[in-house]
Order: C-alpha cells, then structure tokens, then sequence
C-alpha cells in the first residue's frame, strides 16, 4: 500500500478550500456593495489594497519555504476581503497594509500556512489595529459620505453606537436604520440585513454549520435580555446589543472558520455559548467597544479544549446509555437453543 503525507487540512467531504473560500468571497462581495453605497470608491480601494498585501504576503511566505504555490488557495484574498470591512471607511490606507501584513506574516504562515494557523488572521489583524489606533479605528465618518478613493479624508467623524453603550447611555438610532446599515460604524458591519442574508447562504451552501453562529446570537441576546445595559428595558437592549458593532460580523464570518473553529457537533454548541458569554463580559468591563476580535482570538486557543471535552462528554453519554443495556443483556435467561448449544 503506498501511503502519501499531505499537510492540513484533510478534507473528506465534497467541498474544498476552493469552495469554501470562494463562497466567503461571495458572501462578502455584498458588503462591499453596501459599502460602496455608504462611502463611495475609497471602500473598494481599501478592499483592493488589502488583499493584494495578502495574497503578496502570502506568496512570499510560501516560495521562501520553497513550496510551489497553489493558485486555488484563496484564504489571502478572504482575509483581505474581511480585514477592511471591520474598520471605518477612512481609515488610512498604512494601517491596513499593516494589518494585512500581520493577519499573514505572523498569525497565519508561522503555523504553517493554510489550514494549520491556530488563530483566525483577520481577528489579529484588527487586535493589532485596535491596540496601536483606537483613535482612527473607532471613529466612523457618517453614511452616504462620498470619501475620495485616494489622499486626504476631511470629513466629519463620530464615535458608533457601541461606543454609548459602553459609557452607559442609549444610543439615538430607530431600528430600520440599524438594520439597513444606516449608521456610523464599521463600513462592512453595520448592515444586518445583508449580514443575515450572508449567513443564510453560507449555511445553505453548507460552507458553515448552523450551531456556533445561531447559538452565540442566542445566547448574546439572553445575556442582553437578562442583564441589559439600557435603562429603557430588555427588548431594546437585545436589539442595541446585536445590532451594533462587529458582533453580528463576528457571528458571520469569524466565529465560523473552518480551521480555527471546533470540529465536533457539540463542540460547536458549547463553542457559541462560551464565545457569546466571553463577547458580553469584554463589552461590559473591557476597555474597547468592538470586543468581538479579541473573543475569537480566545476562543481560538481553546477550540482544541472544547474538542476534547466535547469527546469526553459523548464517550461518558454512550457509556451511561450502554451498560443499561449490557446489564439487561447479561441477566436475560438464555433460549432453549443457546443452552443446547452451550451443553455441546
């Protein structure tokens, strides 16, 4: 038998890295649409730079460990694609080079390459970028304002809807604005329409299970429900709480990678539960108001835990449902034909 290695990931199913990355890439395209709409060219040029510092990043990386390159990898250009849409659409072109530098030279190729990083890139990308420029990443210019694709970006700028939340008032936006995108945020997040549109597909298309994305909205909501940080009752801090920041663009696109993400059924239920609650506990005492990244980036780490839990757990469920069942099996009396069968 000729037995070949190959390097991760190892794929059983009908899709692969093409498939799956390209119905990211599909999923995305939309956003960039929206954003263009709200800001104008500078959107698409932002998405433009950051993927080709990805896809160059990640070249280089490949040919200096003298690997051929795989021109259907397409994980750079997803990453690209996502690092821009979580930042305002004025963020200066620098900060992104630099953070898609990051994503690929040190949270991805270190590991390996694709299908071995242990951290998702674009979470650390925007850590990165959150840390060193809280001061260009939080503030938003306000929609429907044409920015130029390239120079200066004089414009009005103000802090999102997640910022009040986290100095504890309520912000002044109706629902439908929340919901179409009509509001200062990042150019890539703040339409849940599309964002919930983009789920449906990527679940459809069987490119992201259902559990971790719908159990942690579910259990964001509950918290939010249950210990809102608006005085103007649970329902409204529900919506406020989904609606606003990177949470739902986490949900859609962060939490449910493929590589960093657990591989079991029920590690992906407990994965959703534990990433909601980490998200809400970094909202409400940490010191960022876009807390999504640095859960996922936690998250990330314990995903092999989870894993291994999660086998503990079904290995102790099947042992507790069997022995019953040995147990009845060994006391039943035996038919004549079986106690013929052992005399002989």
């Amino acid at each position: 038998m000729l037995l070949k290695d190959h390097n991760a990931p190892h794929i059983k199913a009908r899709e692969t890295n093409r498939t799956v990355m390209g119905d990211a890439i599909i999923a995305l395209l939309p956003l960039y649409l929206m954003a263009y709409y709200f800001y104008g060219l500078r959107a698409l040029a932002l998405g433009g730079v950051s993927v080709v510092t990805c896809v160059v990043a990640d070249l280089l990386c490949v040919l200096l460990r003298g690997e051929k390159p795989n021109p259907r990898d397409f994980s750079p250009i997803v990453t690209g694609m996502i690092i821009p849409l979580m930042l305002p659409a004025n963020i200066d072109y620098a900060i992104v080079v630099i953070g898609g530098l990051f994503a690929i030279l040190f949270v991805k190729q270190p590991f390996g390459g694709v299908g071995q990083n242990l951290f998702n890139p674009a979470a650390g990308a925007f850590a990165l970028m959150a840390i060193s420029w809280p001061e260009k990443v939080f503030l938003y210019p306000e929609p429907l304002t044409r920015l130029a694709a390239f120079g200066e970006t004089a414009t009005k700028l103000t802090e999102g809807p997640a910022h009040a939340l986290k100095l504890g008032g309520v912000p002044v936006i109706n629902a439908l604005d929340m919901i179409t995108g009509n509001f200062a945020g990042p150019m890539g997040a703040t339409n849940i329409l599309v964002l919930a549109t983009c789920l449906i597909y990527l679940i459809f298309r069987r490119t992201v299970s259902w559990q971790t994305p719908v159990t942690f909205l579910a259990t964001s909501a509950l918290i939010a429900g249950l210990f809102p940080r608006v005085s103007t009752g649970a329902l409204n801090s529900v919506v406020l709480e989904l609606l606003s920041g990177t949470l739902m663009f986490g949900a859609v696109f962060l939490l449910t990678d493929p590589v960093t993400s657990p591989k079991r059924g029920l590690s992906k239920y407990i994965y959703g539960i534990v990433a909601a609650v980490v998200t809400m506990m970094f909202r409400r005492f940490g010191g960022y108001e876009q807390t999504v990244m640095f859960a996922v980036l936690l998250m990330n780490a314990l995903a092999p835990v989870i894993d291994r839990l999660s086998e503990s757990i079904l290995r102790i469920l099947r042992r507790v449902h069997l022995e019953p069942r040995k147990r009845r099996n060994a006391r039943a009396p035996r038919r004549p034909q079986e106690k013929k069968a052992a005399q002989v």
